[in-house]
């Protein structure tokens, strides 16, 4: 089984959203993931890539909804 790479002393790598022009920047340590997207585009993808990190694994389902107050 392979080890998991994780950033230097063992954390976790930040993901980092840059303005460019044109759009936005999302990048790790690792290189970059996406290019000139939106901000709210760039938010998710950050998220998502926060959540692989930690250990998610994505279905391609959606998420469940939040139960209201009654």
């Amino acid at each position: 089984m392979a080890k998991k790479e994780v950033g230097k002393g063992g954390e976790m790598s930040p993901v980092k959203i840059k303005k460019v022009k044109g759009g936005y920047k999302v990048s790790t340590p690792g290189g970059t993931k996406a290019k000139r997207t939106t901000k709210a585009k760039a938010q998710k993808q950050a998220n998502l890539l926060r959540g692989v990190e930690h250990g998610w694994k994505p279905t391609g389902e959606p998420a469940r909804k939040k139960k209201g107050k009654k």
